[in-house]
């Protein structure tokens, strides 16, 4: 899943909506249990699309924490600013593969000084500034009051990004350890069957190709194209992720894809359909996770499958459902991103909050079940800020469907296929006999808080238990996710990492030892700073 550059709009991520433990074991006196050994794991190798690869709030990043100056933190910088120096955090060795591979190698900050070291690194080490392009913590003095904004001196598609497209310039500018053995295959953007088939760019260039709006907006939809060189080009040419995770020899391989598939549809209005799952073809979702699975377990691997959160439950799509700004704080509305709520962050909206939702609502036929994504929630933002009435359809009537906002047939059209790809991965997974990381209902109980009670979920419980009031919850702000919607955070990665580990623990017997979430929110883990997307 990788978050779009679908808009100018984009240039500000514009507002936060601040939402609202870890449990230990003992044993009895007297009794002497020596601690869990890792499993042989070094050649863990993981399969997915950007939630694998670890980006994080809209960009792509391996270099070390505060390398990389943010201009919008250096005047009386903003409350956060500081938590990691006053730098561009780095995503990829937070992400939930990353954590995985710590615990198994160690799980102490020596793990963590391997991924960020080139020499010994098995990520696909993204040099600073990064691809795509971080939203980070802003100073409101500078920016207008707007807590988070990119950085002012880049764009999504600048001379750093364009390199990704070369194979030369991937090796030689945009991965640090050109040479390196690469164990994290993550590519952003990529689609389920693209793991199986794609074995070179799809798009030459981030540039504008053409002037047709059709023809741009499906260039930009394309951007797995952009990850495929910095991940792959170490790997003989026209390789497949699925290729190259055979080539790797792995011991254990984890395979979490298909949010793409989801996203790519609903960031064309519903017009992309070169995706699985499309029509309810789940047969078509079962036979590439199937052959993934199969392959890599012929391979040699003990294979771990995970499903799908409901995109729509992501903070990156705010509901548009009535509620009053004094219960934003309060579950249920507290759990999950709601427009109101992140509109109402902002005291001077607040008394108005309401009355702006219902008008956009009315105004975009969105009733009181569609959603404005983040990105519409910027444009209405910077309009308001500018005393004009909000366009959610810049590019006249309909343009904005699916980039700005989601209709109600469109969100039921986007479930759908949201569950297609889960019964067919679901399915693969039980045909294949393999340990299946149930993503999908954890996230459902994150955004119900435990409907059928936290005893049933114990992460989903752990995380809405972690630091009330402040962590953890899918509300945009609320800790699990970072600043651009849709990627987890530190201790959202964390959350999943857990999972992952207790399913290959559990499934093939293995002592793998588990994550600490508190650890990882607080910056006592194996990474070695709070988590700058949750508050503290």
């Amino acid at each position: 899943m990788k978050f779009q550059n679908i808009s100018a709009s984009f240039a500000l991520a514009a507002v936060t909506a601040l939402a609202a433990c870890s449990s230990g074991s003992s044993t009895p006196a007297g009794n002497t249990v020596p601690p869990p050994v890792p499993a042989p794991a070094s050649r863990i190798v993981g399969v997915g699309d950007s939630l694998t690869a670890g980006y994080q709030s809209a960009g792509w990043l391996g270099a070390a924490p505060g390398s990389i100056a943010n201009p919008l933190c250096t005047a009386a910088p903003a409350p956060g600013c500081a938590a990691v120096g006053l730098g561009v955090p780095p995503g990829q060795e937070s992400g939930y593969w990353a954590q995985i591979w710590m615990q198994a190698n160690g799980g102490t900050a020596a793990q963590y000084g391997q991924l960020v070291t080139p020499y010994s690194s098995v990520l696909p080490l993204i040099s600073g500034p990064g691809l795509g392009n971080q939203i980070v913590n802003a100073n409101p003095a500078l920016t207008g009051g707007v807590p988070f904004g990119t950085l002012p001196t880049r764009s999504g598609c600048d001379s750093f990004n364009q390199a990704a497209y070369s194979l030369n310039l991937a090796n030689t500018t945009v991965r640090a350890n050109p040479g390196g053995t690469v164990l994290d295959l993550g590519i952003p953007g990529i689609t389920l069957h693209e793991a199986i088939a794609m074995n070179q760019p799809l798009s030459p260039t981030c540039v504008p190709i053409s002037s047709n709006p059709l023809i741009s907006g499906l260039q930009s939809l394309l951007s797995e194209s952009a990850g495929y060189y910095p991940v792959l080009g170490g790997f003989p040419s026209k390789t497949t992720m699925l290729q190259a995770a055979v080539l790797d020899k792995p011991t254990i391989a984890t395979v979490w894809l298909g949010a793409n598939d989801v996203l790519h549809y609903a960031f064309s209005g519903g017009t992309f359909t070169a995706v699985d799952g499309i029509g309810g073809n789940t047969a078509q979702v079962q036979q590439d996770v199937t052959t993934i699975v199969t392959t890599l377990q012929k391979a040699g691997a003990n294979v771990v499958v995970a499903n799908l959160p409901d995109v729509l439950k992501s903070p990156f799509f705010m509901s548009v459902a009535p509620v009053s700004p004094a219960s934003c704080t309060a579950p249920p509305v507290a759990l999950t991103a709601n427009l109101t709520c992140v509109l109402a962050t902002n005291p001077a909206l607040a008394p108005s909050a309401a009355t702006i939702t219902a008008q956009v609502a009315s105004a975009y036929g969105l009733g009181t079940t569609g959603y404005v994504t983040l990105g519409g929630a910027i444009t209405i933002l910077q309009a308001i800020g500018a005393g004009q009435t909000p366009n959610l359809d810049p590019n006249g009537a309909g343009s904005g469907l699916g980039q700005n906002y989601v209709t109600p047939a469109l969100a039921t059209q986007i479930q759908a296929l949201n569950d297609t790809l889960n019964s067919g991965i679901n399915a693969a997974a039980t045909a294949t006999k393999v340990p299946l990381v149930d993503v999908h209902t954890i996230f459902n109980d994150l955004a119900t808080g435990c409907a059928s009670g936290c005893a049933n979920d114990p992460f989903a419980g752990q995380a809405l238990t972690l630091n009330p009031g402040k962590c953890c919850t899918l509300a945009f702000g609320g800790g699990l996710v970072s600043f651009d919607g849709l990627h987890p955070s530190n201790t959202g990665y964390a959350l999943i990492a857990e999972a992952f580990i207790a399913a290959i623990d559990s499934g093939y017997s293995l002592t793998i030892p588990n994550v600490n979430l508190l650890n990882q929110y607080s910056g006592t883990g194996t990474i070695p700073f709070p988590d700058p997307y949750a508050q503290h």
